[in-house]
C-alpha cells in the first residue's frame, strides 16, 4: 500500500504530500490544474526516464518520493539479494539534480534504476489510456493468463530449466567453434610437438654444446699448453722441480742453525708436492685428449638443430624451446579432450531438454484449464460495460521453440458484434472497447493480489451514463483487493471513493503552481456537483451529487 507520496519541484508542484488509506481514491480538478503531473511523478518511482524540462526550479532538485507498507508480499528475499535494509514500511525516492542527473534510493540506499524498476514493478502498476493498447499484445496475454492461474511455483521451474538450457546451449555452440578451428590448428601444433620431441632436449644444452665444441676445436692448442706446462715443471734440462730440490737442500742445510728457515722449509717442501701433482696431471690431460673430428661434425650438427629451432620459434635457448613444447602438448590434450566435453555437454543438454519440456508441457496445461474461466470472467464484465453481444476466445497452441515464457502462443481473439467472425483484438477492437476489456483484465487480476496497487489515469475517457457508474462499481470492487487511485472527470467514479482528493492551481509570487487536498464531506458534495452540471452548482447538481455520494 502506498501509505504517502512527496513531490517537490516538479512541473507546476512546489511541494506536495499526500498521505493515502486502504481503499479507493479519486483524484480530481479542473483541466490543466495538475492532475497527471502526480501520474508523471509516480512515474519516476516507477523508474521511468527523468525529464529534466519537468525540474521547475533550476537552482534546486527534484524529488518524488513515496512510503510504501510491503506488509504481506514475498520481497524480503529481494532486499536481501540487494543488500538493502529491509522492513515493512520502505521508501523509495527518486531526485534530479540542477544538472539533469537522476539518482534512486531505497531506503536511502542508492541503487542502479534496473533494481528501483524491479522493486516498483512488484509494488504498483500506472495505467492509461495508451496502455489499453497493451491488451493486444501476445505477451501481456500470456502473462495475463499467468497471473490468473497463479502458477508462479510453475513458470518458475520453467524458467529455471530454460535458463540452465540455453547457458548449456551456449557452452556446447561455443566448444563446437573451438573444434571446428582446431581441426585446422592440430595437425600444426602435432607436427611442432613432434619436432621439439624429435629434438630430444635438454636444458641448458646450447651453452655446454658450445663449450664442448670450442675445446674440441682448438685440442692441439691444449695439449702443447700441458706437454709446455709439465716439462718446464719437471721434464726440461732446466726445469722447475730441480731448481726447488736445490732450495729445499739449501734450507736444510740452514734450519738447523736458524730457527725462522724451518718454516721457509715446510713451505717449500709443500710447494713440491704440489708442483709435482700439477706436472703429473697435466701430463694425464695432454695424453687423454686427442683430436676427434666425429664428435665435432655431430656437435656442430646438434648446434645447428637447436640454433635453427630457436629462430624458428623466436626464442633465446633450449630451455624455452621446451617450455614451448610442453604448451603445444596441453593444447593437444585439449583438442584431444574436446570431443569428450561436447559429448558430455550434449548428454546433459539433452537431459535438460527433457527436464524443461516436461515443465513446459505442466505450465502449458495450467495455461489450458484456466481459459474457459478467464474468457467467461472479462466476458461477463465486459457485459456489465454496455457489451452484451461479446464473443471472445483465447486462442493456445504449442510452439515448436522454446522460449523465456514457455512454448505456448495465445492470442484473445474478439467480436463486439452478433454475427462478426472473431479476430485479433488489435484487428478489430475500438479503442473504447479495448479500454473496457482492459478495466476487467485489471478487476480480474486484482482479485488474486498480483499487484497491491493500481492508478488509473483517465481511462474513463469516452464513457458516460450507465457505463460511468458501472465502471465506477468495478472500480470500487477492485479497491477491496488492493488500494485503487484513480484520476477521473466522471462524478459516477468520484462519487465511490473513499478519500477524495482535489488537485487546483493557484498564483503566487507571479508564479502558477498546483496544489492538492482531502475533501471533506460538504467539499466532494460541491466538486461532485460541479462535475455533474460543467462547473455551475445548482439545486438540481448538489441533490444529483448527494444521491450518488449517497447521503
Amino acid at each position: 500500500m502506498l501509505k504517502s507520496l512527496v513531490v517537490e519541484n516538479y512541473a507546476l508542484i512546489r511541494r506536495v504530500e499526500i498521505h493515502f488509506d486502504n481503499g479507493f481514491h479519486v483524484i480530481t480538478g479542473e483541466t490543466g490544474a495538475g492532475k497527471s503531473i502526480l501520474v508523471g511523478a509516480l512515474s519516476l518511482l516507477l523508474g521511468q526516464r527523468a525529464d529534466t524540462a519537468m525540474v521547475s526550479d533550476s537552482t534546486k532538485k527534484c524529488i518524488v518520493e513515496g512510503v510504501f507498507d510491503i506488509q504481506g508480499l514475498d520481497l524480503k528475499e529481494f532486499f536481501i539479494h540487494y543488500d538493502l535494509d529491509f522492513d515493512i514500511q520502505i521508501i523509495i525516492r527518486r531526485e534530479i539534480n540542477q544538472q539533469g542527473k537522476s539518482r534512486a534510493f531505497i531506503n536511502d540506499t542508492p541503487v542502479a534504476l534496473n533494481v528501483l524498476k524491479e522493486l516498483s514493478s512488484q509494488l504498483f502498476d500506472i495505467h492509461s489510456q495508451h496502455e489499453n493498447l497493451l491488451i493486444a499484445n501476445k505477451d501481456f496475454q500470456l502473462n495475463l493468463i499467468d497471473q490468473f492461474t497463479r502458477n508462479k511455483l510453475l513458470k518458475d521451474s520453467y524458467q529455471e530449466f530454460y535458463k540452465r538450457y540455453k547457458k548449456l546451449e551456449n557452452e556446447l555452440n561455443a566448444l563446437m567453434e573451438i573444434e571446428a578451428k582446431s581441426i585446422s590448428d592440430r595437425d600444426y601444433y602435432e607436427f611442432l610437438f613432434k619436432e621439439l620431441t624429435a629434438s630430444s632436449l635438454a636444458e641448458n644444452e646450447l651453452p655446454l654444446i658450445e663449450e664442448e665444441l670450442n675445446t674440441l676445436q682448438n685440442i692441439e692448442t691444449i695439449k702443447h699448453s700441458f706437454a709446455k706446462i709439465e716439462d718446464i715443471l719437471n721434464s726440461s734440462e732446466l726445469n722447475v722441480h730441480t731448481l726447488l730440490v736445490e732450495v729445499k737442500q739449501s734450507l736444510s742445510e740452514v734450519k738447523k742453525f736458524y730457527q725462522p728457515a724451518n718454516e721457509l722449509y715446510e713451505r717449500i717442501s709443500s710447494v713440491l708436492l704440489e708442483i709435482n701433482d700439477v706436472a703429473s696431471d697435466a701430463e694425464r690431460i695432454g695424453n687423454e685428449l686427442s683430436v676427434n673430428p666425429e664428435r665435432i661434425s655431430l656437435l656442430n650438427e646438434r648446434l645447428n638443430l637447436l640454433n635453427h629451432l630457436c629462430v624458428k620459434h623466436h626464442v633465446n635457448n633450449t630451455d624455452e624451446l621446451i617450455v614451448l613444447m610442453n604448451e603445444f602438448d596441453t593444447k593437444l590434450q585439449s583438442i584431444s579432450s574436446l570431443h569428450d566435453k561436447i559429448e558430455n555437454c550434449n548428454k546433459e543438454l539433452l537431459f535438460i531438454k527433457e527436464k524443461m519440456h516436461d515443465a513446459a508441457l505442466k505450465l502449458s496445461d495450467s495455461r489450458k484449464k484456466a481459459i474457459p474461466a478467464i474468457v467467461s470472467e472479462i466476458s461477463n464484465i465486459a457485459i456489465d460495460l454496455a457489451m452484451p453481444d461479446i464473443q471472445m476466445e483465447i486462442s493456445q497452441r504449442i510452439t515448436e521453440n522454446y522460449y523465456s515464457e514457455g512454448i505456448d502462443y495465445v492470442e484473445i481473439l474478439f467480436s463486439a458484434n452478433k454475427g462478426m467472425l472473431l479476430r485479433p483484438l488489435d484487428k478489430i477492437a475500438s479503442g473504447g472497447e479495448l479500454s473496457r476489456i482492459m478495466l476487467a483484465v485489471k478487476s480480474i487480476v486484482s482479485e488474486r493480489n498480483v499487484i497491491p496497487i493500481v492508478v488509473f489515469d483517465e481511462i474513463d475517457t469516452g464513457v458516460s451514463g450507465d457505463i460511468a457508474a458501472k465502471v465506477a462499481s468495478i472500480m470500487k470492487k477492485m479497491s477491496k483487493n488492493m488500494q485503487v487511485i484513480a484520476i477521473t472527470h466522471l462524478p459516477q467514479i468520484a462519487a465511490k471513493a473513499d478519500i477524495h482528493f482535489w488537485v487546483y492551481k493557484q498564483t503566487d509570487e507571479d508564479k502558477t503552481v498546483s496544489n492538492i487536498k482531502v475533501l471533506s464531506k460538504e467539499q466532494r458534495i460541491k466538486e461532485i456537483a460541479k462535475m455533474i452540471s460543467n462547473d455551475t452548482i445548482s439545486k438540481a447538481s448538489i441533490g444529483a451529487a448527494e444521491e450518488l455520494l449517497g447521503f
